[in-house]
């Protein structure tokens, strides 16, 4: 195992983007119908070997980030996103999870810590959660952008 680190990323929250006949469907929330929506996608989050910055082991790729309230007083957060195993290694959450902070403006409001499934190499799943977050409502209406702050991993390198 060799160890690995993300870099930070940040988005802003939006609507859910409309359908078109350009680009697929927002995965997130799972049912828009059950409340208002924050969204946001972040492109990609890739995990560097740390004994070589060059070297990409694994990735997240498109990952949509929903906050929906579903009740008063009742938040949910879910990400969907391709776990990219065609890079040079299996990665793993094992040495720590994703960490998910909403903000508004400079202050974190909930966090959210994702052990996601492993990339297997070689493949590119979907990798899924769905968990309450706990916000008020005036935090909700104030939430404006996500932050996801370097994070560890650890990948086995499967080169040949």
């Amino acid at each position: 195992m060799v160890g690995c680190r993300s870099l930070p990323q940040m988005c802003l929250l939006g609507p859910v983007p409309p359908r078109t006949p350009g680009r697929s469907d927002a995965q997130v929330p799972s049912d828009a119908a059950l409340g208002a929506s924050r969204y946001a996608r972040i492109s990609y989050v890739y995990f560097y070997s740390e004994d070589d910055p060059d070297d990409v082991a694994f990735g997240l790729l498109d990952v949509e980030i929903a906050v929906q309230r579903r009740a008063r007083d009742e938040f949910r957060l879910e990400i969907y996103c391709i776990g990219d195993g065609y890079q040079s290694g299996h990665g793993s959450s094992a040495a720590a999870p994703l960490i998910v902070e909403l903000k508004a403006g400079d202050r974190t409001v909930a966090r959210a810590h994702w052990r996601y499934p492993d990339v297997l190499n070689g493949h590119m799943d979907p990798l899924t959660l769905s968990t309450s977050v706990d916000l008020s409502e005036a935090d909700f209406e104030a939430l404006d952008h996500v932050y996801l702050p370097s994070v560890r991993a650890e990948a086995m390198i499967c080169l040949e």
